[in-house]
């Protein structure tokens, strides 16, 4: 064999193997495994007993409006997050249910009405394929119980596999969230969300969950949904957000769009398309 071309085949194995080991899931999982040492000084304890005998001095003066400050921040944050006294007396305060979306053309997840032919509960299923190419795809699950006409519980499953030149890598993300339908107007709402997130596979740690979303009912059966699910995993964060335009068709929808995922140090932009379903 020639001297040239036993060199350009040395070049392309080193190549090969280099690129098989450069998969996004493999990186981001490496990272997720990584436990990043955080180390804090603490203050000196002769400053903090010569602050905390000023304080004495001013406790009462001190006792005496923190009450205030907290009581008015408990309130306005009350506000904000659950209700305010405007809403209370508002339509949305007893914003029921929707059957589906769109069950009528003037509204979507929510419906302004005084009949009491609404369930207080409601099942949406949904499942997207999502691909950035065709080494990397996956599927999007994702199961939301709607009670009491403004919570509802939130559980997903995220499974993604990669194809590299040597072998084949799997990441999977499990979510559960208790999520509060803040704004629940009929052609809009929107939702805050708090629970836990797990990262399976070889890395199997779990993290607190936060999430936020909503859902703009444009015009019968177009609506347009965003959400984002977030964690932190041994200081590593982990992403996974939703920007998806949906058809409804009675109980069902057909969706598609963009979704991102961020796994550590490995960022993923996937094309995204799926079907779902209201009972």
């Amino acid at each position: 064999m020639p001297r040239n071309l036993r060199i350009v085949l040395l070049l392309f194995t080193i190549s090969f193997t280099s690129f098989s080991q450069s998969g996004k899931l493999k990186k981001g999982k490496e990272s997720l495994k990584t436990t990043s040492a955080s180390s804090s000084s603490s203050t000196s304890s002769s400053s903090s007993k010569r602050s905390s005998s000023s304080n004495d001095k001013h406790s009462i003066f001190g006792t005496f409006f923190g009450e205030i400050i907290i009581k008015l921040f408990a309130y306005t944050a009350y506000g904000v997050a659950i209700e305010t006294p405007f809403e209370f007396n508002g339509r949305m305060h007893d914003a029921e249910i929707a059957h589906f979306p769109y069950e009528k053309s003037a509204h979507g997840n929510f419906i302004y009405t005084d009949s009491i032919n609404y369930n207080s509960t409601r099942f949406d299923f949904t499942n997207n394929f999502v691909m950035e190419n065709s080494n990397l795809h996956g599927n999007n699950f994702g199961v939301d119980f709607r009670f009491l006409k403004r919570f509802s519980v939130d559980f997903g499953y995220l499974y993604l596999t990669e194809r590299t030149r040597l072998k084949r890598d799997y990441f999977s993300l499990y979510s559960a969230l208790l999520k509060y339908h803040r704004i629940r107007k009929q052609n809009f709402d929107a939702w805050f969300g708090l629970g836990v997130m797990h990262v399976g596979y070889d890395v199997n740690k779990t993290g607190f969950g936060v999430g936020f979303g909503g859902e703009l009912f444009v015009k019968k059966p177009i609506s347009l949904l965003l959400s984002h699910k977030w964690t932190n995993i041994n200081n590593e964060e982990v992403h996974n957000t939703k920007v998806l335009l949906k058809y409804h068709i009675k109980k069902y929808h057909i969706s598609s769009g963009y979704e991102h995922f961020k796994i550590g140090a490995s960022k993923i932009d996937a094309f995204s398309v799926g079907i779902g379903a209201s009972f």
